[in-house]
C-alpha cells in the first residue's frame, strides 16, 4: 500500500472516533513516515579487506590479573519473557576510581543458550532510550547487560592522562562483564554483541576494537577522535570545561595536543580493529554534541561499515527510538544467523 492509500484510509475512518484521536493518529502517522524516509542507508563497503590484527602489546595493555571473584546477584523484577538482576563486583584493576562493576541483566527465562548483548548508555546514565531498547532486545530473545557508568565529573579530570585511564578503564570493566557473562549457562560465548549510545557508543567502539570475543557492535551518535569532540563539541559541561581550561591559560591548541597524544584508547586509534563487516551506525546528519564530522572519521577509520544517516540532532534523534530498535534487532538476528 502507498503512503498517500495509507493517509487516505485513516482519515476516511476517523470519523469512528468520539474524540480528535483520529487527526491525531494521522498527524503521527505522517509525521512518522516523513521522518523515516528522510534517512540514508548505506552498505558497508565492498572494498573492504578486514580489520587489523590486535598486536599483543595492545591486548596487555588491557588485560588485568585473572581471579575467582564473589559476585553479588540481585533478583529485581520478573517478565513474562525474561528476568531482571542486579549484578555487582570488584574490578581485578583500577587505573580510574576504586568502585566496583555493576549493570543490570536481563535473563531468558526458558532454558537453552542465548544471543547477549552489552548496552553501553549515554554519559548522563541509564535512561529510558537504553531501558526500553533492552526491554526490547528481551522480548526478542537476547539476554542484555547494561553496565553502569562510572562516577565522574568533568571538572575533577584534570590531565589527559585521566581522560585515557577513564576509557581504558571502561574496556577493562566491560572485558570483565564478558569474562562474567560466558561462563553463565544461559550465554552463547559465540554470539556476543554490543550497542551503545552516545557516549556508550564510544565506548562500544573501543570495546569492540579490543576484545575478540564481540562478533558485532552498534555505534550510535558515536565519534572521534576524543580530542576533536573536546574542541568541536556543543554540549554545554564540554564547553564549560574547556572555557574554564582556557581561563588558567591553557589555549585549545594545547588541548588538543595533549588529548591527540596521550589518550590511547581513542576510536580513532582502535577503529581499525573492528570488523566492519558487523558493525551499523547511526549519525545524526545536525548532530553538535557528537559533530556530524567526527562521526564521519569514525565511519571511515572502521572501514566504512553499515551506516544510517539521521534527519536529526544528537538530543532529537530520540524521535527515531521505535525505527532505531526495530534496525538495529534486526541487524544483530541477521549477524546472529537468527530466524
Amino acid at each position: 500500500m502507498s503512503w498517500y492509500a495509507m493517509v487516505k484510509s485513516t482519515v476516511e475512518t476517523k470519523s469512528q472516533y468520539n474524540t480528535g484521536f483520529g487527526v491525531l493518529f494521522v498527524l503521527v502517522l505522517v509525521s512518522g513516515l516523513l521522518l523515516f524516509s528522510s534517512c540514508a542507508h548505506y552498505k558497508c563497503d565492498l572494498t573492504y579487506s578486514g580489520p587489523r590484527k590486535r598486536s599483543a602489546e595492545m591486548l596487555e595493555y588491557y588485560s588485568y590479573p585473572k581471579r575467582t571473584i564473589k559476585v553479588k546477584v540481585e533478583k529485581i523484577e520478573l517478565k513474562k519473557k525474561y528476568i531482571i538482576e542486579r549484578i555487582e563486583f570488584p574490578s581485578a584493576l583500577n587505573v580510574f576510581g576504586t568502585e566496583n562493576i555493576r549493570f543490570y541483566y536481563y535473563m531468558q527465562k526458558k532454558p537453552g543458550k542465548f544471543p547477549t548483548v552489552l548496552f553501553l548508555p549515554i554519559a548522563g546514565g541509564i535512561d529510558f532510550s537504553v531501558k526500553s531498547c533492552a526491554r526490547y532486545f528481551a522480548s526478542n530473545g537476547f539476554n542484555c547487560a547494561i553496565v553502569q557508568n562510572r562516577k565522574f565529573s568533568l571538572k575533577d579530570i584534570t590531565s589527559a592522562e585521566e581522560v585515557e585511564n577513564f576509557f581504558r578503564q571502561t574496556v577493562l570493566d566491560n572485558r570483565q562483564v564478558l569474562d562474567y557473562l560466558v561462563k553463565r549457562q544461559e550465554v552463547d560465548e559465540n554470539r556476543l554483541g554490543c550497542i551503545g549510545l552516545s557516549l556508550g557508543g564510544i565506548k562500544a567502539s573501543l570495546i569492540s576494537g579490543v576484545d575478540k570475543r564481540l562478533k558485532c557492535c552498534i555505534l550510535c551518535l558515536a565519534g572521534g577522535s576524543v580530542a576533536d569532540i573536546a574542541l568541536l563539541s556543543e554540549e554545554e559541561d564540554i564547553r564549560d570545561y574547556i572555557r574554564e581550561l582556557m581561563k588558567r591559560g591553557i589555549n585549545p591548541e594545547n588541548i588538543y595536543i595533549e588529548l591527540s597524544e596521550k589518550v590511547e584508547t581513542d576510536p580513532l586509534r582502535l577503529a581499525e580493529y573492528i570488523d566492519a563487516r558487523n558493525v551499523l551506525m547511526y549519525i545524526a546528519r545536525f548532530d553538535r554534541v557528537v559533530p556530524r564530522k567526527c562521526g564521519d572519521r569514525l565511519w571511515e577509520a572502521v572501514g566504512k561499515p553499515e551506516m544510517i544517516y539521521l534527519f536529526s540532532g544528537h538530543y532529537s534523534s530520540f524521535l527515531y527510538l521505535p525505527f532505531v530498535e526495530f534496525e538495529s534487532l534486526n541487524f544483530f538476528k541477521k549477524k546472529f544467523e537468527l530466524r
